[in-house]
């Protein structure tokens, strides 16, 4: 819930990697969401550099506001996803349990896998470098 409510950065300050997405491991995403928040991390501070290639605090504060915008939703949407695979394969063997079990695999789980695919765009190239 504080993914989604919550402040995520303030200034020069942001979460990133476990401190914004908690997940159980039952999508296996943890590690891809950090290496994730470090390409757009990444993406974001990068395309704030001003033509003398210096980084201005102002500049990076709406860089980690960008780059928190851009996440808030990808991390809410995975830790939800998570928590509700973990549930219904762990969570007993009553009839209902069963059929959530049964319509999990059937029709949730495809549009949980299509959460999984992201692109987290290309890093700019600052370098020249082809």
């Amino acid at each position: 819930m504080v993914v989604v409510l919550g402040n995520l950065n303030t200034e020069n300050i942001t979460v990133a990697g476990d401190a914004m997405h908690p997940t159980t491991p039952d999508l296996r995403q943890g590690s891809c969401m950090t290496l994730e928040d470090a390409v757009v991390l990444g993406r974001h501070i990068g395309n704030s550099i001003g033509p003398d290639g210096k980084l201005r605090p102002a500049d990076l504060g709406l860089a980690l506001g960008k780059y928190a915008t851009e996440r808030r939703w990808r991390a809410a949407w995975i830790i939800a996803a998570s928590f509700l695979s973990g549930w219904v394969q762990q969570d007993g063997s009553g009839w209902w349990t069963k059929f959530l079990r049964d319509m999990f695999y059937k029709i949730i789980l495809t549009k949980v896998i299509s959460v999984i695919q992201y692109d987290c765009g290309r890093l700019p190239n600052r370098m020249g470098i082809s």
